[in-house]
């Protein structure tokens, strides 16, 4: 298929793209128990269905996987399809005490927008179905297929993935923007994994943690003789429901260091009073195994123990674990296991894409030529669904290091003048890559 020539002014409905923006920050998409036709809950159901109708209001062609998973569909060009991969679903927004505005009424305040969502990862969703917008009323047909997949579970699974790849067939070739810019070329392998270790009858119950990918902020533990940790700097003593509590500030679980762990605090507590087993605080948090020796170009492991809950016998504790991406699944189990017996709860291989291979240096010329910037390619410890793709990389949205970091934590924001950076690069993009 011939590239279309197209002489009319491309013209990006700003407005627009900002109202649907903020109408979709509002829906409070966090996974929840499954219901009739909502396998991951009604909020993330409501956040595919406004988006679908939204596309199809635009002149696209859309999908509804069992509400799975969706897809906006444009063009029937020739060769493999060009994926987009974005997720709608969003991480709990935790203790409302610790957001200065509320999570699911988007506030604009010093060139800011916050909301759960703002920037993991609604922002991208909504940016890309506006320039395949611009594109389609200025005159546009694709050379290649372009399809916009829209998740519904990547925080918590990959659940709508898994179902996809039962119904359709994912591209080969994609990004998905839901990381950073300037372009990403490599992910950390992910392991989520849960050790169980022994306790005390003197320790009721433990509770703690948000996700397996968000950095524990509160820990809550029922046990006997609260008394005897009122004299712990940071431990709060409720004596009326016999419960401690210990807090911390979330942060996005491939970067640990970025927050407070509540639950350091705790176990090392509950071990000092011999309601733990013996070591494991050192073994959780103190790395005496020696795991972030683990290391290659992309980084070094993190370990970051984020849930954590009980029985009559055993406490379970979940960690995220982000690996080097040039290092060997066998190997790092067999580091892991130094720790204890655990069971995987999900795994994720890491993602790696030489610096200088087509896909990767496209993106990143793209983003150069319109920053003025000599960016090279990085690489993250976080997942994206790009390494679904056979070909794929992780392409924006985030430019500066303060609003990256505000991912999974309170007052998660994006500014205005990086939606403005944002939506100028996935339209050069789409024209170069798919016209």
């Amino acid at each position: 298929m011939e590239k279309t020539k197209s002489t009319q002014p491309i013209v990006f409905d700003k407005e627009k793209m900002v109202y649907n923006f903020f109408e979709l920050l509002k829906i409070r998409s966090v996974k929840e128990a499954p219901t009739e036709n909502a396998p991951f809950g009604e909020g993330v159901r409501e956040a595919l269905r406004y988006t679908l109708n939204l596309a199809k209001t635009l002149g696209f062609e859309v999908k509804n996987y069992d509400n799975y998973i969706g897809e906006v569909i444009w063009g029937e060009g020739e060769g493999n399809p060009f994926g987009i991969l974005c997720h709608l679903d969003v991480v709990p927004e935790g203790d409302l005490s610790d957001w200065d505005t509320p999570p699911y009424t988007p506030t604009v305040k010093d060139n800011k927008i916050y909301a759960r969502g703002a920037l993991d990862d609604k922002c991208g969703v909504m940016s890309v179905l506006f320039c395949m917008k611009a594109l389609l009323d200025a005159g546009y047909t694709p050379k290649r297929e372009i399809r916009l997949i829209l998740g519904c579970d990547e925080e918590s699974g990959w659940g709508c993935i898994e179902h996809y790849k039962k119904v359709a067939t994912l591209p080969e070739e994609g990004i998905s923007p839901d990381a950073d810019f300037p372009v990403i070329y490599a992910e950390k392998g992910i392991v989520h994994l849960t050790y169980k270790f022994t306790k005390s009858p003197s320790l009721i119950s433990i509770s703690g943690g948000t996700r397996a990918n968000v950095v524990c902020d509160k820990v809550v533990a029922k046990v006997e003789n609260v008394g005897l940790y009122a004299d712990y700097q940071g431990v709060l003593v409720d004596e009326e429901n016999q419960v401690i509590t210990t807090s911390g500030v979330s942060a996005h679980g491939s970067t640990p260091e970025k927050g407070v762990n509540a639950m350091d605090l705790m176990i090392k507590v509950l071990e000092e009073k011999g309601l733990v087993e013996s070591g494991i605080h050192d073994k959780l948090f103190k790395d005496t195994q020696g795991l972030k020796n683990l290391v290659d170009e992309t980084g070094r492991l993190t370990f970051s123990p984020n849930l954590i809950s009980s029985d009559d016998n055993f406490i379970y504790v979940t960690v995220d674990v982000r690996y080097p991406a040039t290092l060997k699944k066998d190997v790092i189990m067999k580091n892991l296991k130094k720790v204890g017996n655990f069971e995987i709860k999900n795994y994720q291989a890491p993602l790696y894409s030489p610096k200088d291979s087509g896909l990767v240096k496209t993106l990143c010329d793209i983003y150069n030529e319109l920053t003025g910037e000599k960016c090279e390619p990085i690489a993250i410890g976080g997942g994206t669904y790009a390494r679904a793709l056979k070909y794929g990389v992780a392409f924006g949205p985030a430019h500066n290091e303060a609003e990256a970091d505000s991912i999974h934590k309170p007052n998660e924001f994006i500014t205005i003048d990086t939606i403005k950076l944002m939506n100028q690069i996935y339209l050069e993009t789409l024209k170069r890559i798919c016209f």
